[in-house]
């Protein structure tokens, strides 16, 4: 399983407060492609991410444990602008004219495939 479908599956954030020290690590979030593009994807607790773990007293849409399937993930700093931009815009955080800068949350997870299969798909 690819990096990227193992995040959408199973997400790699766990719960909060239960971190290393509890016995639960992240996972990984950068993804490198054939081409060299990389990029970081999160989902979990304290992402932005649907659906969203509930861990911060109802902020949430789903219980604090949740751990996937997601729909939508939160992708950030991207090695290269993403394309298609018009698609990507929408979902930044920060600063447009820095797209490399920027955090981008509730990304649907088919764009996020399609960001990665551009890029010649995960090394």
């Amino acid at each position: 399983m690819s990096t990227l479908e193992h995040i959408i599956t199973k997400g790699n954030r766990p719960p909060l407060g239960r971190g290393a020290q509890g016995g639960c690590e992240y996972g990984p979030n950068k993804i490198t492609c054939a081409d060299g593009f990389t990029v970081s994807v999160i989902a979990g607790e304290g992402t932005y991410c649907s659906p969203r773990p509930d861990s911060y007293g109802g902020m949430g849409d789903a219980h604090a444990g949740f751990a996937g399937p997601f729909t939508a993930v939160e992708v950030g700093f991207p090695s290269v602008k993403p394309e298609p931009w018009d698609e990507w815009e929408k979902f930044g955080d920060g600063d447009e004219s820095a797209p490399t800068e920027n955090v981008y949350g509730y990304v649907p997870v088919d764009l996020v495939r399609a960001l990665i299969a551009s890029h010649g798909g995960e090394r």
